[in-house]
Formats: structure tokens, sequence, C-alpha cells
């Protein structure tokens, strides 16, 4: 009998058992941590499918019978041999990786009712080509230092697993999309030399030459540069808002692989999907695009071929992060290295030898710091990996008593102080000492001072209810509003509109959420905040003076009678924050204020393992783990605001008769998509409807300025 593990490809060929696990194993060496690890991969790749040598299984792969199960018998074998980091992985290679428990029970119940099957399987196994497998000594594995590196061990393991069984088969069944596929190497001297003809334009173009912050931005460089050749390990690059820490972390990371031969990616990963745009743009432009930079994130879309069987390289890339530069979110990276699906954890191997640069990183939620930390920890030294924190607000991340973090974490920068005091751009004024005012109040001051001027609130509803009150001053050229409740595309455009006006030096007002702090290049002469968490207040400064074409900007705090925040937490953090700096606002000119507070927070306030993930890592409960750790706490539902545009209706006629749909469509989708809490869906259940394929769509109004509307605003669009 010729044991079969996949079915006819189109040209009517089944695939063996035999050549499936030896592709399956071929890969896993090549994807194997280290030469010493490449014969437990290998091994792994080998065993994974035995329990397709059933005689169930090949009556159904033959269309003969109903499905059954597999994964479990190749589980049995290494548990055999005990080989327990292997035991998971082929366990959970379709299902996912299992807790310890639960897959134990399962594999005792298993042996108890089905150990003929299983002995019949293995014979099977033995007959064919298990006399070939080498059983490997997993020594090394045994040596990690902690039981937490042995943990991600099985990560990484799992991920190459699933990723060697997903190409294999699609080798099978679609040979011209895995040739498709590329492997772009890291061509670190090719992209420095486009990276330092993009210097040069600063350098040659005479107004950008004579601002004193452009020499400053050269020498932050140039130093930062000569520790490329550190050790691989933790690297902080602490700036103010505006000295380009973007393009000095790449320039970094470039010469630090030039280095380090090893290292073959640059992983990039910011806090939103609406400032990765021109983080990418830039980039793009000055590699020239090419094969170097990837976006992995819901709002990029690349388009397939319209001829059949044509795929694009890069949307194949996104499945496992094979390419040289990747630009992905927090919620991408983290929730996919914590994570224990199939498709989420197919890229993790590849993070292995990789530069990972964290852009903003203050903006990690504190109650998952300690486990997050922790993982980096394990990544860097399992994986040999570089890791670089980007922040003007950098936190204190390093061990101290009842904080576990980073044991060191080497500055790129000088010093930081004289940086900071150099790029001093900014004066802070409290509006009325910080005593409560009203929005109306608020309008007032603004439409006095007669400047440009950004608005920060905490809240949508007082971002909205400030703008009515402004929208119809004359004084001003344009008015603005951005908040959450208006989809990607329509945040998008309205950003534009404000840097091209900003940049015909226009009178304009613009009232906003907290999405405007983190990484969006605007530079007002004036801004307003809300009183906040001190990142909030600091990164929002960022916004004001940024380039120093001014003498100085004025940044004005204030207090609403409206007491409303997002959170207790963030609430109890604003008012924590302004005792700080109350009556001492020069602290928040200073490098390490930031840093201080984040150190006083956590002891105080914070718990930074509040749901006791890294007990469960130990424990090796892969699935609690998922299941606890996320970066956006709160449950959120997607909703699909099809009246929004053309295109968004033109969208809307393709997919609602579907019943499943693509990941291109879900990607569309996504750019017509805002997402809402619980009250909001339960009080406005008839303006939402979920088609066959499982999209909620609104039906309800959607406002030019506003996006979605509040309740006491709702009625049904007209159709």
């Amino acid at each position: 009998m010729t044991y079969i593990a996949h079915s006819e490809n189109p040209n009517g060929v089944r695939q063996s058992m035999k050549a499936h696990s030896q592709g399956v194993a071929d890969f896993m060496r090549e994807f194997a941590l280290s030469e010493d690890f490449k014969e437990l991969f290998e091994y792994c790749g080998q065993i994974h499918d035995i329990g397709k040598y059933s005689n169930d299984f090949q009556r159904y792969i033959r269309g003969n019978g109903g499905k059954t199960r597999h994964a479990i018998y190749g589980a049995i074998l290494a548990k055999e041999n005990s080989l327990n980091e292997i035991v998971f992985p082929v366990y959970g290679h379709h299902s996912g990786l299992p807790d310890k428990s639960s897959m134990a029970q399962d594999i005792m119940a298993e042996i108890k009712t089905n150990k003929a099957k299983y002995d019949a399987i293995n014979e099977s196994w033995c007959d064919e080509i298990g006399y070939l497998c080498h059983i490997p000594n997993d020594e090394i594995f045994r040596k990690l230092p902690s039981g937490l590196q042995k943990e991600l061990f099985v990560r990484m393991l799992y991920s190459a697993l699933v990723d060697a069984d997903s190409l294999d088969t699609e080798r099978h069944f679609c040979e011209k999309k895995f040739e498709q596929r590329k492997s772009v190497p890291l061509d670190a001297d090719l992209l420095l030399l486009k990276l330092e003809n993009e210097f040069m334009k600063f350098a040659n173009d005479p107004e950008k030459k004579s601002l004193p912050i452009n020499k400053l931005r050269n020498d932050v460089r140039l130093y930062a540069i000569s520790k490329a050749n550190l050790p691989q390990g933790f690297f902080s690059l602490t700036l103010p808002t505006g000295l380009g820490k973007t393009l000095c972390s790449v320039n970094w990371a470039l010469w630090h692989s030039q280095i380090h031969r090893n290292i073959k990616r640059i992983i990039i990963v910011l806090p939103f999907v609406s400032i990765i745009d021109q983080t990418a743009e830039k980039l793009k432009e000055i590699f020239n695009d090419g094969d170097y930079v990837l976006e992995h994130h819901s709002n990029m879309i690349y388009s397939d071929n319209e001829k059949e069987d044509e795929y694009n390289p890069k949307q194949l890339s996104t499945e496992n992060w094979d390419y040289p530069i990747i630009i992905t979110t927090n919620v991408q990276f983290f929730e996919s290295l914590f994570s224990n699906k199939r498709s989420d954890c197919r890229k993790l191997h590849n993070i292995q030898d990789s530069i990972i640069i964290f852009d903003e990183i203050q903006t990690l939620p504190i109650s998952v710091t300690e486990p997050t930390l922790t993982m980096l920890e394990n990544l860097q030294q399992l994986c040999r990996c570089s890791i670089l924190f980007c922040t003007a607000t950098q936190p204190d991340f390093e061990t101290r008593d009842g904080f576990r973090g980073i044991n060191k974490i080497e500055s790129l920068v000088e010093n930081p102080e004289l940086v900071f005091e150099q790029t001093r751009r900014v004066t802070y004024h409290s509006v009325n000492d910080y005593h409560e005012i009203e929005i109306s109040e608020l309008a007032d001051i603004v439409i006095d001072n007669y400047e440009s001027a950004l608005v920060v609130f905490n809240t949508k509803k007082k971002a909205r209810m400030f703008y009515e009150e402004i929208r119809d001053c004359q004084k001003f050229d344009h008015h603005y509003h951005l908040s959450t409740t208006m989809c990607p595309d329509h945040r998008k455009i309205v950003i534009k509109q404000i840097q091209e006006a900003l940049e015909k030096k226009e009178k304009i007002v613009v009232s906003s959420t907290q999405l405007i702090e983190a990484g969006v290049d605007m530079d007002f002469p004036t801004v307003y905040r809300e009183i906040a968490p001190l990142e909030s207040i600091i990164q929002s400064a960022g916004r004001c003076n940024r380039e120093g074409k001014r003498k100085n900007g004025n940044v004005y705090l204030f207090t609403l009678t409206d007491s409303s925040q997002p959170s207790k937490e963030y609430a109890s953090w604003s008012k924590f924050a302004n005792l700080l700096y109350k009556g001492k606002e020069e602290l928040l000119y200073t490098h390490d204020f930031y840093s201080s507070y984040y150190r006083d927070l956590t002891e105080t306030f914070a718990n930074t393992d509040r749901l006791e993930i890294t007990d469960d890592r130990k424990a090796l409960r892969f699935q609690t783990v998922a299941d606890k750790y996320k970066i956006i706490d709160k449950q959120t539902l997607s909703l699909f605001v099809y009246g929004y545009n053309d295109k968004s209706k033109d969208l809307y006629k393709t997919i609602k008769d579907q019943e499943f749909l693509s990941k291109r469509d879900y990607q569309l989708i996504s750019q017509y998509s805002v997402q809402v809490y619980s009250d909001f869906v339960n009080r406005n259940k008839p303006f939402i409807m979920s088609e066959r394929c499982g999209v909620n769509v609104w039906h309800g109004t959607y406002d030019k300025d506003y996006g979605l509307p509040f309740i006491e605003d709702f009625k049904p669009l007209i159709k």
C-alpha cells in the first residue's frame, strides 16, 4: 500500500506520506533556531503526520470514508521518546497549541481507548520510513537556562512546523503559488547607500541645512552609529519628538546588521495602524520600494494580478514574514507572539536573527508589561535578536526591586539631557491654574488667541462638543474634527487636509482625541491638551513647533468640568501626573521625567502582570496565555459603514450575498469600518445587521465631520 498524505492536485497527482514527511522535515532543518537544533526540528517534521498511516485516514483521503484525527498519534510517539518539546507542536499543528493539562488528559485517553490503533500506525510508519528516522538527542534543549526560554522554544518549533507544513502542502496543490514566493535577503550595504543619499539631501538643502535641529539630528545619528558594533541586546533611543527617530533607528539597525552578519531582517513595530502609513511611505521612497519593505496590518491591501493563478509575493510574505524589512503593529506583533493559533504563529520562527524596533513603546499597556518584557528577553537570548525601544517618553524598563524588566538597556543617545535642552521648542502653561472650565470657555480662549491650534481631548464626546462650539467661527479658514468614530479612510483624508493647510500657513483649528498623539507628523504653533497621563501630554506637545521654525510654541494644559475619562485608571494616572508637574511645568522638558513618573506609577498604582500571564507561561498553558494576553483590553465590534462613499457601497454590493470572504475582502472592509463598544451596539440594534458572510453592517447615518453619530442623532440612512 502507498500511504497518501494529500489528495490529488490539479495535475491529478496525490502526495505520498513519504514525500510530505521528507518535504516538511527539509524545511524544518532550514528553519531551525541553530545548528544544534536541526535534528530536533527535522524529527518533528518527520513524525508530525504519522497519524495519516491509519486505515481510517487512508480511506478518507481516497474519498471512501469519514474524516479521522491524526495529529495526536505523532504527539504520542514524541511522548514515548521523551521528546516533550515536540509533543505540543505536533499535537496542535492544526488545532493550535494547547494547555499542558488538557493535552495530557487527551493523550492518556487516546492511549487507553485506541492503543491498538496507535500500534498499527506506528508499525506502518516504521515499515515505510520510520526506520530511517533518527531519534534526536535533546540534551541541548534541556540545557536552556529557564523554563520560560523552553516555553518560547516550543512556540518557535510550532511556528516552524506550521510554516513548513503549509509550504510543502502549497507546493503540492499549487506549485505556481509556491514558486512566486520570494525570499529577499537583507542587503544592508545597498540600503545604507540609499539612506545616506537621503541624509545628503538634508545636508545640501540650504533651507534645511540652516536649521539648528538638522545639525543636532546629524550628531545624534553619528553617535548612534558609533554604538552599532556593540553585542546584540537591548537598546534605547530616547529623543524629543521631531528629531528623526525613525530614520535614525533604521540607520543604526542597518549598521548593526553589518557587524552582526546573522541578522536577516528588521522589524519595525508601531502602536497604531493610523501612523504606519507615513513611516512606510518614507521608507519606500528612500529605498525605492522594490523588494525591501513589507507592511503587515489590517489596512494594507496587496492586490493580486488579474490573471488567474498569479499571486502577489508581498501578500504571500505576510503569512510568514520572510522579508528584509517589515512594518507592523503592536497588536499584530505581540498578540502573535503570545498566540496559540496556527495562522498567527506561522511567522514567529522568522523573528529569529532580527532587529526589532519598537516605536512609541510607551503605548504598551502597563497591565501586560512584565510578561511582555520577559518574553522579549527570552526572544533576545534564544533567537539572537537586537531590540530597540524608541520614544520621546521612555519608560523605565530596567529590572529593579518589585519590577521584573530588562537587566541592561544600552542608550544610543550620548547626552540625552543636553539633547532635550537644545530641542526645547515649547513653553507649557496652565489654563486657569488647572481649575475646571467649560468647553465654551475653552473655545473662547482658543478663538481669542487666534493662532492655528490643535486641541486634544480624552474622550470622543468632548472632541465633538468642542468642534460644535468652534466650527462656525469665521476667524479660522478651516475647522477639523478627528476621532475613532471616523473610519480609517475618512481619518486619513482629514489628516492629509490638515497637513496641507498647515503647509499653506492657513489658520485652522483641529479638535481631536488622543489618536493624533503618536507619530502623526503635524506642526502647530499652539496645542491645547486636556490633563492626561504624562506620556499623552508630552506626545501632544510634540505636535507643537515640531520643526523648531518658530522661536517658541505654546502648550496649554486644561481641566474640564466634564470629568468623564476613558477609564478609572486613566483618570487616576492623569491626576497623579498633574500632581507631579503642577507649578513645576519646567519638569516636562527634562529627558528623564517620564522614566521617573513611570517608576512611581508602577510602584504606586499598577500591577504589571495583572492576569499572571508569566505564571501561565511557566506552566505551559498556551491556550490560556493566548486568551489572556491582549494589547487592546476592551472588547469591540467592527461595523462596516457601507454608506460612507461610493467605493464602500460598491464593496457592499460585492460581499453582501457571499457566504465566505477572502482576506482581501476583509482588508477592504476594514478601510470603511469603525470599532464600537457593547453599549453602542445594544442601543442601536435596529441599525446593525449581520450579513451572511458574518460582517456587521451599519445602516444608520454617517456624518461627514464626525463619522458615526451619537445616540440622540441616530436616524436611518437615506438609501
